[in-house]
């Protein structure tokens, strides 16, 4: 695929994402990719109150679940 074709593909697929939390992910990839005002230790905080976040509303794994999940990687 040419670099046209994977933009419009990852642009379709954004279209279909209805997940709030996945969009904040994205959106604070982009903007460490595209914005090098951003240091390193704003960014750091960015994702620490997002993590807070996440946890207040309930969106995490317990040690066990993440323990089951661990033990699935790299298997296929």
């Amino acid at each position: 695929m040419d670099i046209q074709a994977e933009i419009n593909w990852i642009h379709q697929e954004i279209d279909k994402v209805k997940d709030p939390s996945f969009v904040e992910k994205l959106k604070h990839l982009l903007q460490s990719i595209n914005n090098t005002t951003i240091d390193s230790d704003a960014s750091y905080n960015i994702d620490i109150e997002s993590a807070l976040d996440n946890i207040k509303k309930g969106n995490f794994y317990t040690e066990d679940e993440a323990k089951e999940i661990a033990k699935k990687w790299g298997r296929k």
